[in-house]
């Protein structure tokens, strides 16, 4: 035994020694314990995969300093198509927290990936950048080389089926997957309300709030499945405008009623789990009184979006460069105002100085205050936990193996599947659709796919190629040239995209030959071609499109779609079967949708 003095002793330092052990180390060590009932053992409860992401993120906040902070705010562009020394100062000098690729940094789908891979490598050793482009289909696609390019949002819409908008988000987020990018600024979930909009038009599926509501729902669950981050755009909604952003203030004139119904969509893929979304540098006076654009209106980003809607994702703004913005407030003061508001990144992918001018313009408020310190932390921890949820941090595959796998067949054939049941036609006299294969055929067109897919039904047909926008002086010429076709041919078909194929149309029909129209537009346009005796709607001049339309003409397909938006004369949901067609290839029929606008079915 010990001496008493010695035992009391030993007492104190067993008493204190449990005393510390129970109060000291990591938080995290601690394993949480279940209740127990008298004389059961404590299970621990191992932590959720939400608590273990979230630990992460937080061990990975405690290493950054405020210069990095700042630079995982800016989504940056460059030009080029290599990583070269000014590169290298801005994404490794600046830490950035992405970068947008456009289509003066794509030569090939091969050469993109060697890029996005030096992209990668430049931050190796720090946190990995979003890899980001926005390939949307239709008129906005980026990369054509190793992916499938989707038809567009439109011919989506004409199709009705989610189940071909899921197969499209996949199927494009799987191939952009292999060449290296890891963010999508798509799909585009504007409700186009304007026949007039000069910015969404075919990048919209619609002008149905439900229906832009399904298939957005659908093809953000694709790309999201795909491991691809999903921002989708515009919030609050850019449909219903007159005026293009990049130039001018755009202004949503609706009530405050009419503005919430808009951004249904938006609300629908929110309650999904939607990675994140893009602002509009939209006005919306319904909503917040005043004309400060949305982007920069914390009304708008912290008050509707996130207490409202409870969306805690990732929010992007536009390009801050546009005129809508970079006029009214400068670039780096604008970053400041938009991320105060409650935007986590600022996109600035053009002028070198701008990029400079914004990250100066948020250390600046990051250190005098007007940045708070718990609003840029906000930000980070958001960029960060989509990071880690989509794998950022994960090593990817070898790019020579990526390189040496060519993209699916299925994902290419997606692009044709939805192509084929997009087919509308508007109208018809019943004499000359589908064409009679004898004869003489004369093509005007401004999509060269389009005359190609015609050639190889009809080798003998003759094609005039014409610029989608041509010259006062050149338009004159090509009347003439067209007229000269038409009276060599027996039908004509007229590819049209814009109204300067309309003046064509009506050259062609005054020689009395009956003169087919393929819409490779906005259908809108359509109804100002009063000559035509046969009008296809496609709403893409991508080649899948084009093939659509030429298998049509021939009555080898169907024509089983229907207007997504509605006309002055044909109603939402209007679309005519083809009489009789010769098929070759099966197209899907477009599934019924109920359209709660219209109060019944669509078709």
């Amino acid at each position: 035994m010990f001496p008493r003095p010695l035992r009391a002793l030993l007492l104190l330092l067993v008493l204190c020694f449990g005393a510390c052990a129970t109060t000291s180390g990591p938080p995290e060590a601690a394993a949480p314990h279940l209740p127990t009932q008298a004389g059961e053992e404590a299970t621990p409860v191992p932590p959720s995969a939400e608590e273990v992401l979230q630990s992460r993120v937080e061990r990975l906040m405690s290493r950054l300093s405020v210069e990095d902070k700042v630079g995982q705010l800016m989504m940056v562009g460059f030009g080029g198509t290599e990583v070269d020394e000014s590169v290298e100062a801005l994404v490794r000098g600046r830490r950035v927290g992405g970068v947008c690729l456009f289509r003066r940094n794509i030569a090939s789908g091969e050469q993109v990936a060697r890029l996005n891979d030096g992209l990668r490598r430049l931050l190796a050793d720090a946190i990995p950048p979003f890899l980001a482009l926005d390939q949307e289909g239709g008129n906005v696609v980026r990369v054509k080389d190793g992916v499938v390019v989707l038809p567009g949002n439109m011919a989506l819409g004409a199709t009705r089926s989610a189940e071909l908008a899921y197969a499209a988000g996949l199927a494009q987020g799987e191939d952009l997957k292999r060449l290296g990018f890891n963010m999508n600024l798509a799909p585009v979930l504007d409700v186009n309300l304007n026949p007039r909009n000069p910015v969404i038009g075919i990048r919209s599926y619609g002008d149905s709030v439900p229906l832009v509501s399904e298939l957005g729902r659908a093809f953000v669950r694709g790309q999201q499945d795909a491991g691809l981050v999903t921002v989708a755009k515009h919030f609050p909604g850019h449909g219903s405008t007159d005026a293009d952003s990049h130039t001018a203030l755009p202004v949503m004139r609706e009530s405050r009623e009419e503005v919430l119904a808009q951004m249904e969509p938006f609300r629908a893929v929110i309650q999904d789990g939607l990675d994140g979304l893009m602002t509009a540098h939209v006005a919306v006076p319904g909503l917040t009184g005043d004309d400060l654009p949305a982007t920069v209106h914390p009304q708008v980003l912290e008050g509707l979006l996130r207490q409202r809607l409870g969306f805690d994702g990732l929010v992007l703004t536009d390009e801050l460069e546009m005129d809508a913005i970079a006029l009214r407030y400068g670039v780096g003061r604008a970053a400041v105002m938009a991320v105060k508001a409650g935007a986590d990144m600022v996109l600035v992918p053009w002028r070198a100085e701008k990029k400079t001018e914004v990250y100066e313009a948020l250390m600046s408020a990051a250190w005098s205050g007007e940045l708070p310190p718990a609003r840029l932390d906000e930000a980070v921890r958001r960029i960060l936990t989509s990071k880690l949820r989509r794998g950022l941090f994960e090593q990817p595959p070898l790019l020579e193996e990526r390189l040496a796998t060519p993209p699916s067949p299925e994902n290419a054939e997606v692009a044709h599947r939805i192509a084929r049941a997009a087919v509308t036609l508007l109208r018809t006299d019943g004499k000359h659709f589908p064409l009679s294969p004898g004869a003489r055929l004369g093509l005007i067109t401004p999509e060269r796919s389009l005359g190609e897919a015609l050639l190889e039904r009809s080798p003998g047909a003759q094609v005039l190629n014409v610029p989608a926008w041509p010259t006062q002086a050149r338009r004159a010429v090509l009347r003439q040239q067209a007229r000269r076709l038409a009276l060599a041919s027996d039908v004509v078909v007229v590819g049209m995209i814009n109204s300067r194929q309309l003046e064509l149309v009506t050259m062609a029909a005054a020689t009395g030959r009956p003169v087919l129209v393929v819409s490779m537009g906005l259908p809108y346009l359509t109804e100002q071609a009063d000559e035509a005796r046969a009008v296809l709607a496609i709403y893409s001049y991508q080649p899948a499109a084009t093939e659509a339309a030429a298998a049509a003409l021939f009555g080898e397909i169907g024509t089983p779609g229907r207007l997504p938006v509605g006309l002055s004369r044909l109603a939402f949901g209007h679309g005519l079967d083809s009489p009789v067609p010769r098929r070759t290839a099966a197209a899907p029929a477009a599934a019924p949708f109920q359209d709660e606008r219209k109060g019944g079915g669509a078709r």
